[in-house]
């Protein structure tokens, strides 16, 4: 007798086939609803540990330009407007350039300062195959790119060491409140694939701040990946772009 009722209360313990189903649809219905706000968080964490990003590298720059009678290595490369955003070059034997002078010069507490956290794409992420970080002590073997933009307003050339050559490079208090340094820029794409509606951007002034996509948006024929060889066809988008980013 005793072992009938044992039975009976094990079945009546046991969840059902349909009980067990309606379990599974409410924990699908509950991971549904979460991911969302999940996704949300995630990218307000990373737009705010990019922000932290550009605040050091204001730092970097106020230290190179204290050393440097105030110049600052802000620029681009070639003739075209785009390539705003290498920092190491394989052309010539290999050299820093651009704002990767200032990782030559020892100034950043870790080169991930370099690298927003919201990219995808490899061949602007941190140590990647497509786009590798060597120690310090060893040559790359490719070229580097980083993960952020310099306001390409001057031409600055690889060799830095041509007489009269490094005084050209710009002041820092030239810039004022304009902006400075920003998430890419160099092609729609590339901020779409990012933070998706808007950059953040570094301003002369030590601000950084979060600039919407409307304030700097153009067509996707005026504003495609950069060209090889380098062109300045689309130099004046760029230029519209960042006018775009200072009144952001």
């Amino acid at each position: 007798m005793s072992h009938d009722i044992a039975a009976n209360h094990r079945r009546t313990r046991a969840f059902t086939l349909v009980e067990l189903l309606v379990v599974i649809g409410i924990v699908a219905i509950l991971i549904a609803a979460l991911l969302p706000a999940l996704g949300k968080a995630r990218q307000a964490a990373d737009r705010t540990a990019c922000l932290n990003n550009l605040r050091q590298v204001h730092k970097a720059f106020l230290l190179y330009a204290m050393n440097h009678d105030g110049q600052v290595p802000i620029g681009y490369r070639t003739a075209s407007k785009q390539f705003n955003s290498m920092i190491y070059s394989t052309t010539a034997g290999g050299r820093w350039v651009l704002f990767g002078l200032l990782f030559d010069a020892g100034l950043f507490p870790t080169q991930r300062v370099l690298f927003c956290p919201a990219e995808g794409n490899p061949k602007f992420q941190f140590a990647t195959p497509d786009n590798p970080w060597p120690e310090r002590a060893n040559a790359p073997t490719k070229n580097i790119q980083a993960g952020y933009a310099a306001r390409p307003d001057v031409a600055i050339p690889d060799d830095l060491s041509a007489p009269g050559t490094f005084t050209n490079l710009p002041k820092l208090e030239r810039f004022k409140s304009r902006a400075i340094f920003a998430d890419l820029t160099a092609a729609r794409n590339r901020v779409l694939s990012r933070h998706q509606t808007g950059l953040n951007a570094l301003y002369a002034d030590g601000s950084a701040r979060w600039v919407g996509l409307k304030a700097i948006d153009h067509p996707e024929p005026a504003w495609p990946e950069p060209t090889f060889p380098p062109t300045a066809a689309f130099n004046e988008t760029i230029d519209a772009i960042w006018r775009g980013i200072d009144g952001g």
